[in-house]
């Protein structure tokens, strides 16, 4: 599987569990996880399609790369997650049923790229940048 950090700058799964306490319920890191309220499903709106596919055509990433996907029934999955160096989900957002595809299939089969994993490796990618100068 392929990593999306090469071990340059801070592991930010790690940093981000340090700093932040997350979620059971719903996987959001917080700073104070007791003033913390679960997002409601009649306020948060769902991405449109449009969104979904803006998020498609802006990725860069690699096409080969292997990305998980949710498959667990019953619940409705729009986002693939990239992966860290021991091939889990790179957010620490807690996750059953993944299955491994190519970024290509993910988004074949109308998946988007995670934000929070986007984040986190475009973060790691940056603090890459700047050890090698």
């Amino acid at each position: 599987m392929t990593q999306a950090t090469e071990g340059f700058g801070p592991d930010l799964s790690e940093a981000i569990l340090e700093t932040f306490e997350v979620c059971e319920e719903c996987g959001t890191p917080t700073s104070q996880l007791s003033i913390h309220r679960c997002p409601d499903a009649d306020s948060v709106d769902e991405p449109t399609r449009d969104d979904l596919d803006a998020r498609i055509d802006n990725n860069s990433y690699p096409a080969q790369e292997t990305v998980l996907v949710s498959r667990t029934a019953g619940q409705q999955s729009y986002a693939y997650h990239e992966t860290d160096h021991d091939d889990t989900a790179l957010c620490p957002v807690s996750h059953d049923g993944l299955k491994q595809l190519s970024r290509t299939e993910a988004q074949a089969q109308r998946y988007a790229p995670c934000q929070f994993c986007h984040w986190i490796r475009s973060a790691n990618t940056s603090a890459q940048e700047v050890a090698e100068q």
